[in-house]
């Protein structure tokens, strides 16, 4: 396949490496300094070289043909990035990102090409702007929002050593990671401490169970069955620290927005822990840039 990678972040290194070894993979980056980089040192993910052609997303009106488009930018890029696609994809267009807000946007615009979103369960760190890595060997698993071509695409971009697997409910899919990220992200974030603290600290604890009730039922999920859930996630990543942690770090923008913020606008009721955590991120992430000033 021709796929056309957009986005390189951790999670677009690493799909575009790892796809380039069987299909014909082209990537759009941020700046043109980055593509630049890429496609004169390639990729570098672990130990390995990936040679890779890289362009900036402004020539994206040059990609002549191709027969997939990946998007793996963080979901506050997701919409312009989009307003730049929706007028020239002529194939599939495949969504990775934390968060549902994309969904939301998704469905209410209009294109007659088929539209599938993945749950990325896979662990990748970048190092700089062309080093990536493999951090946690999982899977990819892939659901329609739009259209049939979820199950086509799991068949021709499976590989055992990258795996694609097909989920027959996108909302299910998406909304189990949603409700796992929505616990552990802005937690971990706000007390600066990994993931298995969360339950390690019966105080982190109660929040996080809190948190979880008010997520499960804004998305019309059963309760017990995702804290069960959430907390088989935190035990396996219990050394981890969340992707919301490192942007508060690195005082970089946060995806709380399509996180928390996806959680109480689908909320029928008051959510204040949702909400406290939401609005913590907000102030942390403010108070940040006014710091860097």
């Amino acid at each position: 396949m021709r796929i056309t990678v957009i986005g390189a972040g951790a999670i677009g290194l690493l799909t575009a490496a790892k796809l380039s070894s069987i299909h014909e993979v082209q990537l759009l980056t941020r700046t043109n300094e980055q593509a630049k980089l890429i496609s004169s040192k390639g990729i570098c993910l672990d130990k390995e070289t990936i040679h890779i052609n890289a362009i900036p997303l402004d020539d994206l009106y040059t990609v002549q043909s191709t027969d997939l488009y990946i998007i793996c930018t963080k979901q506050y890029d997701v919409k312009s990035v989009w307003d730049k696609l929706v007028s020239h994809a002529a194939a599939p267009v495949l969504f990775l990102q934390n968060g549902m807000a994309h969904t939301d946007m998704l469905l209410s615009s209009a294109f007659d090409y088929p539209i599938v979103v993945g749950s990325v369960e896979q662990g990748a760190m970048r190092v700089d702007s062309h080093r990536v890595r493999h951090t946690g060997k999982a899977g990819i698993r892939l659901a329609n929002l739009t259209g049939n071509s979820a199950a086509m695409l799991v068949q021709r971009l499976h590989d055992p050593n990258f795996p694609f697997l097909l989920e027959k409910d996108w909302h299910r899919m998406l909304g189990r990671k949603l409700i796992a990220n929505a616990v552990i992200n802005p937690l971990t974030a706000i007390y600066r401490v990994k993931n298995g603290e969360i339950l390690d600290c019966p105080a982190f604890c109660v929040i996080a169970e809190k948190l979880c009730e008010e997520a499960a039922e804004a998305l019309g999920f059963h309760f017990a069955e995702q804290w069960a859930y959430v907390r088989q996630v935190i035990m396996t990543t219990k050394n981890n620290r969340s992707s919301m942690l490192k942007d508060i770090e690195a005082g970089r923008k946060t995806e709380v927005e399509s996180i928390s913020g996806y959680v109480k606008k689908h909320a029928n009721r008051a959510v204040p822990y949702t909400d406290f955590v939401y609005y913590s991120i907000i102030g942390l992430t403010r108070q940040q840039e006014r710091t860097s000033l």
